[in-house]
Order: structure tokens, then sequence, then C-alpha cells
């Protein structure tokens, strides 16, 4: 479990050390990849919405399951902390740095309008997480909407980044 755990870890760790470099290979700022300082009232206003959206669709759907914490018991405590780190928090930067950074970066100077950039970048990002029932891909789809338009309205994808790790911290139990 460990291994796997591991493996998650550096994955996302080198994703998040790798986009930058990319990014500055396509041309792409600093800038442009991650925004400016977010405004702090919008951005709590953002990551508001957001968790109301993940509290309402959980509480209708269940898709986060029970809180059984049986195997964080039962795992060792680096295995816990490498899966927290890896899905909670690195996973979540990784995916903004991708999806709201580089990815919206590029579509918006390859002329795509930034809603149609917001909505596709969703659609892709809700398919990746293929794996789970139609309606919780729904349900990711329209909390990509969301990360999207608080990456344009506050020109940051800090703001996204840590919509999606409370996300994560809240699914990942």
């Amino acid at each position: 479990m460990i291994m796997q755990a591991w493996m998650k870890f550096s994955i996302a760790a080198a994703a998040i050390a790798l986009i930058p470099l990319a990014a500055r290979r396509q041309g792409i700022t600093r800038e442009q990849l991650v925004g400016k300082r977010p405004p702090i009232a919008p951005s709590l206003l953002w990551i508001a919405v957001y968790v109301i959206w993940m509290l309402a669709t959980n509480a209708v759907m269940d898709w986060r399951g029970p809180w059984d914490f049986t195997a964080w018991r039962a795992a060792p405590m680096l295995d816990n902390v490498l899966r927290v780190a890896a899905v909670g928090v690195l996973g979540p930067i990784a995916e903004e740095l991708i999806f709201r950074g580089f990815l919206f970066a590029r579509m918006l100077r390859a002329g795509i309008n930034v809603h149609a950039t917001i909505a596709l970048l969703a659609a892709g990002w809700a398919l990746l997480h293929w794996s789970y029932s139609l309606p919780v891909i729904a349900v990711i789809f329209v909390a990509g909407i969301l990360l999207g338009l608080a990456r344009w309205r506050t020109n940051s994808v800090i703001v996204p980044a840590a919509m999606h790790i409370i996300w994560n911290l809240f699914a990942v139990w």
C-alpha cells in the first residue's frame, strides 16, 4: 500500500515541477499559468459556492460514501500521510495547474473564448473521472465549471486549487 501511495505522491509532485517548465517551453508566462494574487472577498465567495455545491450534492447523492476509517486505522501512518498529501493536496494542485493553468492559457491564446474554454476543460476533467457513475461525473462536470469560472473571475489558479483541495480532502476519507 505504501508503494501505491508513494507513486501517487511522486506523480503529483513531478507534475507540479514539470508543468511550469512545459508552460515556459510553450511561451506561457508565469502570470498566464498561475495568474495574479487573488482578491480575498471574491476568492472566499467562490470557495463558499464550491463547498455548498460539494455538500449539497453529497447530501442528495451520497457520492462520498460512508465515513469508514477502518482502512485508515489498518494502514501504516506513512501510507496515510502520503495518501492525504497526494490525493488531498498535491493531486489537486497538479490538476489545476494542468487544466485551469496550462490548458486554460493555451486555449485562450488559440482564440477559444473563455466560456467555451471553461466548458471544454470541465468536460475533459469530468471525463478523466470515468470510473465513477454518470451522475457523479455530472457533479464533477459542474464542479469543473465552477473551478473554471473561479479561475477566470479571480484571474488566479490559486483559488480553484484551494477549492479542489477542499473537495478532495472531504472525499479522500
